[in-house]
C-alpha cells in the first residue's frame, strides 16, 4: 500500500496517441516532470538554495534528470539527451522554463487542468511527509557528488588549460611550456552540447542557459572557429578559462547584481579579452 502513501498525479490516454510518446524516453521524461512537478505553492531546498515553486513546477538539472532515466540496460541519458528533450517540450508549448545560476526552473503549461480531480473521484490529501511535489522527489540528492576534480587537482587541471590554450592569461605559463591541443576537422555543430558543456564548467556560479535560439546558434557557430581548438572541447576550455579568471564582479559581485551570461560569453570581445587575460580588472560591460 506504499503507493497510496505518495499520492497520485494525473496521466491522460490522450497522451497514448501523441506521435512523439512513441518515443520511450520522451514519454518517461513527460511523466517524471508530471510527477515530480509540486502539487501546490511550497518552499523547497535544492542546490544549497530556498526555491518557492508554483504548482506545476519542479526544479533540477539535466545532469540530474539524466540519472534518474535510464534505459533497458541502465546506462543514464546524458545531460544532452535531456536538455534536447527538455527543448522540444518548451517548443510544443508543453513546458516553460527559466534558467538560474543554480538550476533551471521547469513549469507545467495548463497543469491545473491535468490534475483537476472530478466530482466522482476521492480527494486524496497526502500526509506532509510524503508530498508528491518536485521538493520530495528532489530534495533527496539537492547536491548530488560531482564527477569533477577538485582541491589540487582541479587547480593543476585549471592551469594545465590555461597554458594549453590561453598561454596569454595571468596563470599561463611560458611559451613551449605544454603542448597544445591538436587541432581538429570541425564537427557537425550539435548546439546543445555546447550549452551542456557552458553549463558544466560555470556550475552553480553563473546563470544556466536552456534554450539553443537561432540567435545562439548563430553565435555559437560565428565563435567556433574563433577557438584554439575548434569544437565543444575547445569551447568548453575557453569557459573554464573564464571562470578561472574573471573578478568576483563577473559573478554577481557588484552593485546592480548583473552577472555574465551564456550570451556575454558568446561575444567575440570576451574571447578576445580572456585570451589577452584582460578579465582580472573588474570593469562593468557596455
Amino acid at each position: 500500500m506504499e503507493n497510496q502513501k505518495q499520492g497520485h498525479f494525473a496521466l491522460f490516454r490522450s497522451l497514448l496517441s501523441k506521435d512523439w510518446a512513441k518515443d520511450t524516453a520522451k514519454l518517461a521524461m513527460w511523466i517524471r516532470l508530471i510527477g515530480e512537478a509540486s502539487y501546490r505553492p511550497r518552499t523547497v531546498e535544492f542546490s544549497g538554495k530556498e526555491w518557492n515553486l508554483q504548482p506545476g513546477e519542479l526544479v533540477t538539472t539535466a545532469a540530474i534528470m539524466g540519472r534518474k532515466l535510464r534505459d533497458q540496460d541502465g546506462h543514464e541519458k546524458s545531460p544532452q539527451a535531456v536538455t534536447r528533450m527538455i527543448n522540444f517540450f518548451a517548443r510544443e508549448g508543453m513546458i516553460t522554463t527559466k534558467g538560474t545560476r543554480f538550476g533551471t526552473v521547469i513549469s507545467i503549461t495548463n497543469y491545473a487542468e491535468y490534475q483537476a480531480i472530478s466530482p466522482d473521484e476521492p480527494r486524496e490529501r497526502p500526509s506532509d511527509n510524503n508530498k508528491p511535489s518536485a521538493g520530495a522527489a528532489l530534495s533527496a540528492i539537492p547536491d548530488e557528488p560531482s564527477e569533477e576534480p577538485t582541491g589540487e587537482q582541479n587547480k593543476k587541471l585549471l592551469e594545465q588549460e590555461l597554458n594549453n590554450n590561453y598561454p596569454h592569461t595571468p596563470k599561463g605559463g611560458r611559451d613551449g611550456d605544454q603542448v597544445s591541443p591538436e587541432k581538429r576537422k570541425a564537427e557537425r555543430i550539435d548546439y546543445d552540447s555546447y550549452l551542456v558543456a557552458y553549463n558544466e564548467e560555470v556550475g552553480d556560479r553563473l546563470p544556466h542557459a536552456v534554450a539553443a535560439n537561432e540567435a545562439r546558434k548563430r553565435r555559437i557557430k560565428k565563435l567556433i572557429p574563433q577557438l584554439k581548438t575548434p569544437n565543444v572541447a575547445g569551447f568548453r576550455s575557453y569557459v573554464r578559462a573564464f571562470v578561472c579568471q574573471a573578478k568576483p564582479f563577473y559573478f554577481g559581485a557588484n552593485d546592480t547584481g548583473w552577472s555574465a551570461d551564456l550570451d556575454y560569453l558568446l561575444r567575440d570581445a570576451t574571447l578576445t579579452g580572456v585570451r589577452e587575460g584582460k578579465f582580472a580588472d573588474h570593469k562593468e560591460p557596455a
